[in-house]
Order: C-alpha cells, then structure tokens, then sequence
C-alpha cells in the first residue's frame, strides 16, 4: 500500500512551521502546503531546498492574515486593514447559508485576484511552482472555482482532483448535518484527541486501498495561532501522530510506502 501524507499550512507561524519541519525531519509528513500571505511564509520558504523529497504545494488562504494583492480591490475579503475576514465571521453571517449569499460574500474575480497573488507570491519566494493546489478552512463556490480556474491555467492539479481520479482512500470524517466536516472549537477538546490510535482504528481500511492519505495541520503553538485560529492544539496531536514510533512501526510492519502528490502524477 502506498500512503500519502499531507500537511497544511505550512508557514502559518513560526511555531507552525518548526512543528511541520519536525513532522518531516522526524516522521512520515510528505507533503505540506505553504501559506504564502503570511509573515512566516519566507521562514518555511528557507526549508524547502534541503528537502527535495517532499511536495511543497499552496494553501490558498482567503481566512487568516493580511492580504497578498492590493486590499482596494478585494474589498468583500478583507477588513479596513487588509487583512482577511476570520471564517469564525463568515460562517456566522446569514449570507453564507445561501450560495446566493456566498456569491455575494466571496466576489469570483476578488477570490481570482487574491488567489492569483498568492500562486505568484509563492513563486516569487521560492523559486519554483506548487507541487499541487489545495484549499483551506470553509469551501464556498467561487473559491473553489477558482482553484479549479488556476489549476487549468497553471496545469497544477488541486489535490481532490488527482485524489479523485486516483482513487484515494482515507479515514472518513465526522460531518455535521449539512455534510460539513465536524471541528472541535474547544482547545481541551482538541488536546484530548488521539491521532495516534485514531490511525490504528483505522488500519484495516487505509490498508485495504491500494493508495490512501492521512492529512492533518501538524504544528507547535505559539501565541501568534492562538490569536489567528481557532484550530489551536490540535495541531499539536498531528505532529505527535506524524512522528510516533507507534506510527513509523505500523508503517514498517506492514510495508507502506511513503509517497508524494509528484508519485501520483506519474
């Protein structure tokens, strides 16, 4: 079986993005995407050269931090300071009930706009293109069209493009009654979970696909995430679970290959 293992928010803080060099230099982690808007966008940048065998894709943020375009002309996505509207906001705003609404909330050609800085962005930093496309936080259509208007241009698959097409398996989530993924907003309850085990419950069924995927936010915390997200320390049960010796000997035993969204492509 082969397992792909991702990621994201890569660059989100500086405790971040230590916590994500540690989930590779010391675990299984493979593939991360990088938040180009943010101020530790450049610290996660300095990593990628020394570690050529892992992806290093796009989160396209549109939810946290500044801006990468001008701020005057995405103003339905940012506040007076250029900086992005929280998703704790967006969710909470009658509007996004609605795909009318949603429309409303997320302009097409702003979400274009910004998410086009943010793909040049990371050029500009790094040198060379993402490794893939992915998407972060809530999901209304004109971003995700957007990423689906980029993929066409740049010729970089979005992940749940290729994850579709190869038929990758993963551990299913917990979804509220509108089908949206369940997340635990209480910081207690975040450091209560169990990643570890959670793949071991899971075994049976990530071993029955002949490709599978693992994703999670892998971090350390710092006082800059505690103010910028509520998904907090739960990132901290990510990083554990990417390098527990409980995890790498699971992965030994049963002969699991540790690949990339590169081995998908091929």
């Amino acid at each position: 079986m082969k397992l792909l293992v991702q990621g994201d928010d890569f660059g989100f803080t500086r405790g971040v993005t230590y916590g994500i060099i540690d989930s590779i230099d010391h675990g299984i982690l493979r593939n991360t995407g990088l938040f180009a808007n943010m101020p530790s966008a450049a610290l996660a940048v300095s990593f990628m050269k020394a570690r050529p065998h892992v992806c290093f894709g796009i989160d396209f943020n549109i939810v946290s931090g500044p801006c990468c375009a001008d701020p005057l002309l995405i103003p339905h996505l940012v506040d007076h300071d250029g900086n992005f509207i929280r998703s704790s906001v967006r969710v909470k705003d009658p509007r996004y009930k609605s795909e009318e609404g949603r429309r409303e909330m997320f302009p097409i050609e702003e979400c274009y706009i910004e998410m086009k800085a943010q793909y040049e962005r990371f050029i500009e930093m790094s040198g060379q293109k993402p490794g893939y496309l992915h998407s972060h936080s809530i999901g209304p259509e004109p971003y995700l069209e957007t990423i689906q208007r980029l993929e066409q241009e740049t010729g970089i698959f979005y992940s749940r493009t290729i994850r579709k097409q190869m038929n990758v398996g993963s551990i299913p989530y917990q979804r509220s009654s509108d089908g949206v993924p369940k997340k635990e907003f209480d910081a207690g309850g975040q450091l209560a979970k169990d990643k570890v085990q959670n793949v071991l419950d899971h075994s049976d069924l990530l071993l029955s696909y002949d490709i599978a995927a693992i994703g999670g936010h892998p971090g350390y915390v710092d006082a800059d995430l505690l103010s910028l997200t509520t998904l907090s320390l739960e990132r901290l049960r990510d990083a554990e679970m990417c390098m527990s010796p409980i995890i790498k000997q699971w992965i030994d035993d049963h002969n699991i290959e540790l690949i990339t969204y590169y081995d998908l492509k091929k």
